[in-house]
């Protein structure tokens, strides 16, 4: 039996067009200040719940929607978002993951 949700990400793949670059998001390096959510153009950022109750830090919520434009990560003065080339890997880390700050 095949993962339904592994066919699904392989069909979003097929269906869009990669950017060249990809968030990286380093939850233990956020402040939360959401600079990086409200300068997102299309407003796919988004602040969401770490696994500790009450922290927040942004996250893709459509990962296949974003342009990889970088504005995010200029904004970002704490560094905790970096663009990187591993697209797809950034691409399913979050679709399949929720950030984590170790406790």
């Amino acid at each position: 039996m095949v993962n339904q949700n592994f066919e699904q990400k392989s069909e979003i793949r097929c269906k869009t067009k990669l950017p060249k670059q990809m968030p990286w998001v380093i939850p233990v390096n956020c402040e939360g200040c959401g600079d990086c959510v409200n300068k997102c153009k299309k407003g796919y950022l988004q602040m969401i719940e770490t696994n500790v109750k009450g922290v927040f830090v942004p996250w893709l919520a459509e990962p296949e929607k974003c342009t990889g434009c970088g504005q995010c990560a200029s904004t970002c003065v704490m560094g905790a978002i970096v663009m990187t080339e591993h697209v797809e890997m950034a691409l399913n880390r979050f679709l399949e993951q929720k950030p984590t700050i170790p406790t």
